[in-house]
């Protein structure tokens, strides 16, 4: 029912026009208008103790167990004191005194909930040593920051609060405990009491975040405990933050006694070069987070109260060390401070002046409408009520008045501390999405925009990093900030190569230098994010090790390439360093040291390797050769220390042990997960000298080579390429060996081994050992075993189709788990398969064709006439394309991936590990993989028939 008072209906109407939170107040209690409209606060301010004293009386009537009555009381109290202080900033209350009345009785609840809950406490646990006599809440101290700490509360600012207490103790009672743990549940319930939200609503929302190490610090300090925490840890974001810290209730006493020694951190006598430009980092990101807020921002945007505010804050802290006088919480007193202490000049302290106190009443105005924490101003179709109630004739004058001042606070911004005409522009979007101030909502909106997958983890890392003195802390410098975001949305892998980067930072004792060399070279940090975001086992490994975090540091100096000497060279002078670190007479000590340098050392030449193949700098051919004479260089190596273990024992063989390489390792195209396929070989051995030394010798190293370590394991070895496989010897004697192939038989006819056999045979290569006896074997053996008889084409090839077959169907599954670019259709395999049916036919009559190699046997073959111009570039132009996706299957985890993703996200990823790009790359990369594939198996069904 409407009141018939003229002096209520006009009250009523002026609310309700401007703030359906307020008339949502009045319809849950009517009697708020008349005493809002009656109060004889109503044209002048309510002082803080008045309203201190008034809440003491009501809670006095409350049974002191109360805790929900106390809570409904700070509530309604809260809405009386709004309505009238809304009624009074309608009626043009000064801005000064309708915030700092707002501040007031924000103090007053905060003092009542203490002395409540004080009480409270006291009787269960006992007062705190040495303030048995004085009233709850002594030793305590509530320190008012941000617009609290100034007096300049918003309708619906946070109340932002740092919690602090004197010394250590016990509290009195039998049942006592720590002077932390008092003060500790003290904090709790003072801020449950403040914010918890009831049916009621809440009194403020209460933001802790500004306390010593945020949010992950305790809930409440000692005082010198927070002295030692700034002294050890302090940033500018921190001594800025201080600036408005004051304390507010109840023990006084003790939050003067830390603001007291905080000065010399907050108030620097001299200035550094550090310190200036950790405040030019601050501005930089204000600077961009107001290009990504809008216009539509009163707090954010350009022009905005942010700027005002960071004008103000920067200097005082340039300046208020010497002059004492600019030490001042409020915005509009310090900018008096500022034009008589000669640091600003008239005309700009007016127009900020201005600017302020318009740009912070339409704040008020558009938070009193719902009651929201926002800054936003609404659409320019609604803004004719805002602009009447700022007492402009229409829209269209606020959006100028507005603009103009803007425009000035915007200029005077730009030109602070001279960086006005070289200043660093920054991506908004990733400035805001870097920075732990934006509301997670907002943050997660930008994750997505941007192209991660998942905001939430985004946004944990970046918690992460930003913990740590990184550039994405709250005193980091936002330009570096957003260049490794840049980076780290560039990787195929955006989520993950975020996740390493926070993991890395992790890592690091102090990364802040490392995170300085990243920003100052570009190149590296293009390196470390494309590993991050292309490699999750190399990632790991890389941060598993941190000795190799140097190996991507000097990679604007490695070499792309190097060769099998280079390797061995290396190789030899790291073992002899391993050699003279171990300790003299514990042979297994330093065997073990040797074995990890070893792995150390690979690992080390994998990941340079693998980051020169991610930026794109190695052909496809350079990668698989280095892999290969990397493995071929440990093998050596590996086989030096076994022999040399056999030496001390009594048991090495007078004849060395011959390596041969086979698969992949033969052919000299290893990948980052492939097994090493090797066969054993000796010579026959004379009379007395047994077969076992040479077993015993090939088992030794085979566990040097797949021994897991700390730093993992070399290689794993598949011997199953030998004579008669699992079942036969692991070592094989050069007669046995030419025995089991027929090589030695006058006729030169095979004696045993299958088509599949000398299709294994093809790609035999010495590796290690007995390079002579290698060479007789290749005489003896493989060239009557594999070349020196032509072979039935018709047979061969029923043979190898048959085959072909047989592994589709068995290994390639791609009818229940989907594309297999190794075994399924039109696969590596048909590749290979085409090129060993043409070396076998042919090779007797063609020595060119004979190589290990899978690219150089078509090469060759094609320059023989062997192998027709159009099916030699599907065959090759197949292998480049499905060994590089092989490559980038396998370059993702630990372990061999031999299926396609089905789509989504880890198709669109694979896609980007392979340089597809724009919209849909995993659509684009499905169609070449069916086009690739099905020209190859044409090729391969043209060729083998």
């Amino acid at each position: 029912m409407l009141p018939r008072e003229a002096d209520l209906l006009q009250a009523l109407a002026l609310l309700c026009g401007a703030s359906r939170m307020i008339a949502a107040l009045l319809f849950r209690d009517p009697h708020l208008l008349r005493r809002a409209a009656r109060s004889p606060y109503l044209f002048h301010p309510r002082a803080e103790m008045g309203l201190r004293r008034l809440v003491a009386r009501a809670v006095a009537r409350l049974d002191p167990d109360d805790a929900a009555g106390f809570h409904r009381l700070l509530r309604r109290l809260r809405a009386r004191e709004v309505v009238r202080i809304a009624l009074r900033d309608l009626r043009r209350a000064r801005m000064n005194e309708v915030t700092a009345e707002l501040s007031g009785l924000a103090t007053a609840c905060l003092d009542a909930a203490i002395r409540f809950h004080g009480r409270r406490l006291r009787a269960r646990h006992g007062a705190p040593a040495g303030l048995e006599g004085r009233e709850p809440g002594a030793g305590f101290c509530v320190l008012a920051m941000g617009k609290l700490g100034a007096r300049e509360l918003n309708f619906s600012s946070d109340i932002d609060l740092m919690y602090v207490y004197g010394t250590g103790g016990t509290t009195g009672a039998a049942n006592g405990v720590t002077h932390f743990a008092h003060y500790a549940k003290l904090a709790e319930l003072v801020t449950e009491a403040i914010a918890k939200p009831t049916d009621d609503g809440f009194v403020f929302r209460v933001d802790l975040n500004l306390r010593p190490d945020g949010r992950n610090g305790p809930i409440v300090n000692s005082i010198r405990a927070a002295e030692l925490y700034y002294q050890s840890f302090g940033r500018s974001w921190e001594r800025n933050a201080l600036l408005k810290a004051r304390p507010a209730v109840p023990d006084l006493e003790i939050g003067e006694e830390l603001i007291k020694l905080l000065e010399p951190f907050v108030w620097r006598g001299s200035l550094d070069l550090e310190v200036l430009t950790e405040i030019q980092a601050m501005k930089a990101r204000i600077d961009a987070r107001a290009g990504a807020e809008g216009e539509a921002d009163l707090k954010l945007g350009k022009g905005g109260i942010r700027e005002i505010e960071f004008f103000v804050s920067a200097l005082q802290l340039l300046h208020g060390g010497k002059q004492r006088e600019l030490r001042e919480r409020a915005v509009l007193p310090s900018l008096d401070r500022l034009l008589f202490a000669g640091v600003v000049q008239a005309r700009d302290r007016d127009a900020l002046a201005d600017a302020y106190l318009f740009l912070r009443r339409a704040e008020h105005r558009v938070q009193m409408v719902d009651g929201r924490q926002t800054h936003t101003l609404p659409p320019p179709e609604e803004r004719l009520s805002l602009a009447r109630a700022m007492g402009l004739p229409s829209a269209e004058r606020f959006d100028e008045v507005l603009g103009a001042h803007r425009e000035r606070v915007a200029a005077l911004f730009r030109d602070l501390l001279g960086t006005g005409s070289g200043e660093v522009k920054l991506d908004p979007e990733l400035s805001l999405l870097a920075d732990s101030q934006v509301h997670v909502a907002r943050r997660a909106e930008l994750a997505l925009k941007r192209g991660l997958a998942d905001p939430e983890r985004a946004i944990a890392a970046l918690e992460a990093l930003g913990r740590r003195r990184t550039p994405f802390s709250r005193n980091g410098d936002p330009v570096a900030a957003v260049a490794l975001l840049q980076e780290a949305l560039a990787a195929p892998d955006p989520d993950q190569a975020l996740g390493f980067l926070a993991d890395f930072a992790a890592a690091l004792q102090t990364p802040e230098p490392y995170f300085r060399l990243l920003f100052e070279r570009h190149r590296v940090a293009r390196l470390l994010l494309s590993l991050f975001g292309t490699s999750d086992f190399l990632s790991k490994r890389f941060l598993r090790h941190p000795e190799l975090l140097d190996t991507l540091l000097r990679q604007d100096s490695v070499v792309l390439a190097k060769g099998k000497l280079t390797f061995r060279r290396e190789l030899d002078e790291r073992l002899a360093d391993a050699a003279g670190r171990g300790q003299a007479g514990l042979t297994d000590d330093r065997l073990e040291a040797e074995l990890g340098e070893l792995r150390r050392y690979k690992d080390e030449e994998v990941l340079r390797i693998a980051l020169h193949d991610i930026a794109g700098a190695l052909p496809l051919a350079r990668v698989a050769e280095q892999l290969s004479d990397l493995a071929e260089a440990c093998i050596e190596r590996g086989l030096d220390l076994a022999e040399a273990e056999a030496r001390k024992k009594g048991r090495l063989p007078r004849e060395r042990l011959c390596i041969v390489a086979m698969g992949k390792l033969g052919g000299r195209e290893l990948g980052y997960h492939s097994d090493l396929d090797l066969v054993f070989l000796y010579r026959d051995a004379p009379a007395g000298e047994s077969h076992g030394d040479h077993a015993r010798l090939a088992q030794r190293l085979i566990s040097f080579l797949q021994m897991p370590l700390r730093e993992g394991l070399l290689y794993k070895i598949d011997t199953r390429l030998r004579p008669s496989g699992n079942q036969g010897a692991l070592v094989t004697s050069a007669s046995g060996f030419a025995r089991y192939h027929g090589g030695g038989d006058s006729s030169g006819a095979p004696v045993r081994s299958q088509i599949w056999e000398r299709q294994a045979l093809l790609r035999a290569r010495f590796v290690a050992g007995d390079e002579q006896l290698f060479e007789e074997i290749r005489q003896q053996v493989l060239i009557p075993a594999v070349w020196s008889r032509p072979t039935d084409p018709g047979a061969l090839a029923a043979e190898i189709r048959r085959m072909r077959e047989r592994i589709e169907t068995e290994l390639g599954k791609e009818a229940t788990l989907g594309p297999n670019p190794k075994e399924g259709r039109g696969g590596l395999v048909d590749v290979e398969f085409a090129a060993q049916y043409l070396q076998l036919a042919h090779g007797h009559a063609h020595p060119s064709v004979r190589t290990t190699s899978t690219p150089i046997a078509l090469a060759r073959l094609r320059e023989a006439g062997l192998l027709s111009e159009h099916r030699h570039r599907a065959l090759a132009r197949g292998y480049d394309f499905l060994r590089r996706l092989d490559l980038r299957l396998r370059i993702v985890h630990d372990y061999a991936i031999h299926h396609l993703p089905h789509g989504g996200a880890a198709l669109a990823q694979l896609a980007r590990r392979l340089a597809y790009c724009g919209e849909d790359p995993g659509a684009r990369l499905t169609a070449d993989y069916a086009k690739v594939t099905g020209e190859v198996r044409a090729a391969f069904e043209e060729v083998v028939r």
